[in-house]
């Protein structure tokens, strides 16, 4: 497991319970739908299976792919379909996986956990190199409109999602580097805290194009987030001929 994983086992013991809940992944099924129905699918960033699982059954075979060992035992936990292989790697370095995918996906800006655009440009392009030619990639980003606002309010507790009573506090820096740092508080009644911090790149839109762009991939479409939706969408297509 990769010294900077960003869940690790706290975070895994209570991902279900306290953060999955949150966030409800029909809408990141629908809109890959088109691309993963039949298909050999990998996903980055896999985690306990929120996504995987109602993808897995629309696909041919999904490769699900983290570096939280952690997060991957809480999928092992559950009943895992037959078309799911999980491997532990991080996405940073090229991928230990065999074979070419159909598609691929990253939700809630598992690709944007690197700490430059360099890094980022390298992670994208170990993702296109095990696409076959014109294969997808959709990611969730994290988008400007959303987090800079709450790097000028620093600190927001609010009341924790799906859960009666609680709250959760979101504490949030930004550096010189574009590196955006959002620490977590859960305080539950008659229970202990649970704390973690994540690490994310935090760069505008039309970054985020020229890093697919760089990589090898041909951006066909952006949905912007809305409200105070926290990710942007994107679709690009992988433009290697072999």
């Amino acid at each position: 497991m990769s010294q900077d994983v960003q869940y690790g086992t706290d975070v895994a013991a209570v991902y279900d319970s306290f953060i999955s809940p949150a966030m409800d992944s029909r809408d990141a099924v629908e809109r890959l739908r088109p691309h993963v129905t039949g298909a050999r699918v990998l996903e980055i960033g896999v985690g306990t299976g929120r996504v995987a699982l109602p993808v897995a059954a629309i696909a041919a075979e999904l490769v699900g792919v983290d570096n939280s060992r952690p997060m991957l035992d809480e999928f092992r936990a559950k009943d895992v379909p037959a078309n799911v292989e999980l491997v532990e790697a991080d996405f940073r370095r090229p991928l230990p996986l065999r074979g070419r995918f159909d598609a691929a996906y990253a939700t809630m800006g598992s690709l944007a956990c690197v700490r430059s655009r360099e890094e980022l440009v390298a992670a994208l392009t170990h993702v296109r190199e095990v696409l076959v030619p014109g294969g997808s990639l959709s990611l969730e980003y994290y988008a400007t409109a959303t987090y800079r606002p709450l790097v000028a309010q620093h600190v927001l507790t609010m009341p924790t999602p799906h859960r009666a009573g609680g709250v959760t506090t979101f504490t949030v820096t930004l550096d010189d580097a574009d590196v955006l740092t959002m620490h977590t508080r859960i305080d539950e009644d008659d229970a202990p805290p649970v704390e973690f911090a994540e690490q994310i790149l935090l760069i505008e839109r039309a970054e985020v194009e020229a890093c697919l762009a760089e990589a090898g991939f041909s951006v066909e479409h952006v949905t912007p987030a809305e409200g105070f939706q926290p990710y942007d969408w994107y679709t690009a297509l992988n433009e290697g001929t072999q």
